[in-house]
């Protein structure tokens, strides 16, 4: 398992943006790896375009990014144009970051990032939401692991990230992504994982229908979700008001 401190391994990489080696696309740069469970599912879809919004905020702080699924290369750079549609990229603009294929998981083996319960249509296991930050001499300084149906908090992370910050102001925002995400599980489990949380999400935020439930279970369960029309054609990104599931959530 890997642990705080230790140099990660020069795995050998395909990406959207090329062939290569984790450590010649980080060295001499912070770095910021963000593992997702598939292409064209709705949480990892706001995710991605959360990252795109904000990439700026990174690149400021001298972080590099790069994402990881277990799809092809192919579905990588289909998904990349319902990406741009949701974060409002132009169709032509240059993705900022390159997304990995691993396809046979064995980097997420090395990573220790296979879900125990979340798997594929042939039964094989998936990433969970898995993030690691870098230091530039390669060295692993913070390890992130949330759950499918949980958005992550990219505020947070890109915060940690710079270690000139005040300590106190750490301890505040671990502390308040600690509640966040427990509320964010709270009412998970309350709708059997019907509701997924997006990127960030708060109590004041809409959700996402999960993926696992039917067009009419939807329409049954949640009347007034809306979709979003993606490039993809797919209809993965199924809005769930949060007057809806407030309403139902204090009965």
């Amino acid at each position: 398992m890997l642990r705080i401190g230790q140099t990660v391994a020069d795995v050998s990489l395909k990406t959207t943006a090329g062939d290569f080696g984790v450590h010649e696309f980080f060295r001499g740069s912070w770095g910021l790896l963000v593992c997702y469970v598939n292409d064209f599912s709705a949480v990892c879809t706001d995710e991605l375009s959360r990252l795109v919004k904000d990439f700026h905020e990174f690149e400021s702080r001298g972080i590099k990014i790069l994402a990881m699924s277990c799809d092809s290369i192919d579905s990588h750079i289909k998904w990349i144009e319902d990406i741009k549609k949701v974060s409002g990229m132009k169709f032509d603009e240059e993705f900022p970051f390159p997304i990995v294929s691993d396809r046979n998981r064995m980097i997420s083996l090395y990573l220790n990032v296979l879900d125990a319960k979340c798997i594929d249509e042939d039964g094989i296991p998936l990433p969970c939401r898995a993030a690691f930050v870098l230091a530039p001499d390669m060295t692993i300084q913070l390890i992130h692991f949330y759950p499918e149906n949980i958005g992550r908090n990219f505020e947070y992370l890109s915060f940690l990230t710079c270690l000139k910050l005040l300590f106190d102001r750490n301890y505040f925002l671990l502390f308040s992504e600690i509640f966040r995400t427990i509320d964010a599980l709270q009412l998970t489990f309350k709708f059997s994982n019907d509701l997924f949380t997006p990127c960030g999400w708060k109590p004041v935020m809409d959700c996402l229908a999960s993926p696992k439930i039917t067009k009419d279970e939807i329409e049954k369960k949640f009347p007034t979700a809306t979709v979003i029309e993606l490039p993809s054609g797919k209809d993965y990104m199924r809005i769930v008001s949060k007057t809806e599931f407030n309403r139902k959530y204090k009965k």
